[in-house]
């Protein structure tokens, strides 16, 4: 996690065209603070850009109030629908920018259009490729995978219109929370618990009795349930615990507190599974 007071005075220095930073990076478990960082570019001409891949439906992303010129979501994580798609809203002033590159496919281009030299000379990821697609001019760019388009809408009208954003936050904190408490019940300890956490990750220290064996394997052979080691500087010090979108909710809770304590009784760690399970109660009490 970065002050955002230390952001600022960089970008104060350096004057960047772009800042681009993520909100919810799961290999720390940390919800990076934002909300002071747009203004702060635009004050020098620029552009923040923030990745919500895993973040997007399980914590606030307030775009417009933060003055975010782009947001990337992924919709495969709390939105819970069809992985390999990725949902992008960014501001008028953004796309003003982006369409000084603007190129249209000589197979397509009407004898008025205008094209950049300095165009964007992929197609992938050129936006202003798609908003030509997406607008009245329907200008062809690829063949939509339209069956994950349905997915991704009925998980947003799901997650909007009948649960609400604010009782789907509260939920993912909830479950957050609870989560936090059972795995302290069974003697374990969290990885800077109360440091901007996400509300959909919990990090696990990894006892050092456990740190040097295949715990994460058998779990996952013997008893069916997969978690995430970390990498980098934390690669065997933490587990990763995600409780993202449909799952973040009391029943499989239970369900991974009881086979996660088993396993642990088993590897031979005092894991005191009966107080994990109330504090689960308790949270949803």
């Amino acid at each position: 996690m970065f002050d955002q007071d230390e952001i600022i005075a960089k970008i104060k220095e350096v004057k960047p065209k772009v800042v681009a930073i993520i909100h919810g990076e799961t290999s720390t478990g940390r919800l990076q603070p934002i909300d002071r960082l747009g203004a702060a570019v635009r004050e020098v001409g620029g552009f923040l850009v923030v990745d919500a891949v895993a973040s997007f439906m399980g914590a606030p992303v307030k775009a417009d109030e933060w003055q975010i010129d782009a947001v990337v979501g992924g919709s495969q994580k709390c939105l819970g629908a069809l992985p390999g798609m990725s949902l992008v809203t960014f501001n008028d002033r953004f796309a003003d920018e982006i369409n000084k590159r603007k190129r249209i496919e000589l197979g397509v281009r009407g004898e008025d259009a205008q094209t950049a030299a300095n165009f964007v000379p992929s197609n992938y990821l050129d936006l202003t490729q798609l908003q030509d697609y997406w607008s009245p001019a329907r200008v062809n760019h690829h063949t939509e995978a339209t069956i994950g388009i349905y997915g991704v809408y009925e998980a947003l009208r799901l997650g909007v219109q009948e649960e609400g954003l604010a009782n789907r936050f509260a939920r993912h904190q909830q479950v957050h929370q609870a989560l936090n408490n059972a795995v302290k019940a069974l003697g374990l300890t969290i990885f800077n618990e109360g440091d901007h956490e996400m509300p959909m990750v919990t990090c696990v220290e990894i006892p050092e009795a456990l740190r040097d064996t295949n715990f994460q394997s058998e779990l996952l052979t013997k008893f069916g349930v997969e978690i995430a080691a970390s990498f980098g500087s934390l690669q065997g010090k933490i587990w990763r615990l995600g409780t993202m979108g449909y799952v973040a909710q009391k029943g499989y809770l239970v369900r991974f507190i009881s086979i996660f304590g088993a396993a642990l009784l088993q590897a031979g760690y005092p894991a005191d599974v009966k107080a994990s399970l109330d504090a689960v109660d308790q949270a949803f009490a």
